[in-house]
């Protein structure tokens, strides 16, 4: 008991308006989302070990939660939800009616499928080792420019359309290599937003507007022909017995044992879960 206290009271305190306990339910709620919930693995995880259940005291340690202090009014503006269920102690939330997320289940698979065809992906975004300035950060520093530029950017969509999420691709280091994936609204809201921007992304196309930010050309794909993508790519790196292809110029003597272990993507995506 000492020690949730003692973490509820790790931050600074807040008031909480009317508007403040607004922002602090939608996002709860959009992390029990149909949006969110099935592509988050630890999420996912953590309820599956306490039948649907999620520690509040966990959710806030979540970077878009931390400024929302104290905990215990975080507990009592999830009570007034009407898609989450607070437990009587008020140490934990979870969905009123479960979701869907066995990825063998039929009803998923049309989820994941309806999800993927309002989503685009959009490259070229800046990025700090794209221009040399990569360094080591202290864990702060690096947390706050995280979510600085995860802000930034989902004010930049949300500026231009209805948008239910926007994620920032990240290597196996959980560096931002200039990729984001868009969730939109609906279907519509997202070939709206792809028939105004996407022909002003290609250099070989007219017409169309550019999409730009901070003076960076952006380009855009369909989740479908981005993965289409990912694919060839794979393909080029894959010879046909499905092991890297490697040329060795050196005396056969020389060349490495086959590794018996499976080659792994090294790709780890922040963004929508490509598991």
């Amino acid at each position: 008991m000492a020690e949730n206290q003692a973490r509820r009271n790790s931050y600074g305190n807040i008031d909480f308006t009317e508007e403040v306990s607004k922002q602090c339910l939608k996002q709860v709620e959009f992390y029990f989302s149909e949006s969110n919930f099935p592509y988050d693995k630890f999420l996912r995880t953590t309820a599956e070990k306490n039948d649907g259940w999620v520690p509040i005291t966990t959710i806030a340690t979540f970077n878009r939660m931390k400024k929302f202090r104290p905990v215990d009014k975080v507990v009592e503006v999830l009570r007034t939800s009407e898609i989450l269920e607070v437990s009587e102690n008020g140490e934990n939330v979870k969905r009123r009616v479960p979701l869907v997320w066995n990825r063998n289940d039929e009803k998923f698979k049309e989820a994941k499928l309806e999800q993927n065809k309002r989503t685009l992906v959009v490259m070229n975004f800046p990025h700090d080792e794209e221009a040399g300035q990569a360094q080591e950060k202290k864990e702060g520093e690096e947390e706050k420019e995280d979510k600085d530029l995860q802000v930034e950017i989902e004010e930049f969509f949300r500026k231009l359309a209805q948008v239910n999420q926007v994620r920032l691709r990240r290597d196996h280091k959980k560096n931002f290599r200039g990729t984001v994936f868009v969730e939109f609204k609906n279907y519509d809201e997202c070939k709206k937003f792809e028939d105004e921007y996407s022909a002003g992304s290609k250099d070989d196309k007219e017409g169309g507007e550019i999409l730009s930010f901070k003076g960076k050309r952006l380009n855009i794909l369909t989740k479908k022909q981005y993965d289409m993508q990912r694919e060839a790519t794979r393909s080029k790196n894959f010879s046909g017995s499905g092991q890297r292809s490697r040329s060795f110029t050196g005396h056969r003597k020389n060349m490495p044992k086959p590794s018996k272990k499976k080659d792994q993507d090294s790709e780890n995506s922040s963004a929508i879960a490509e598991e």
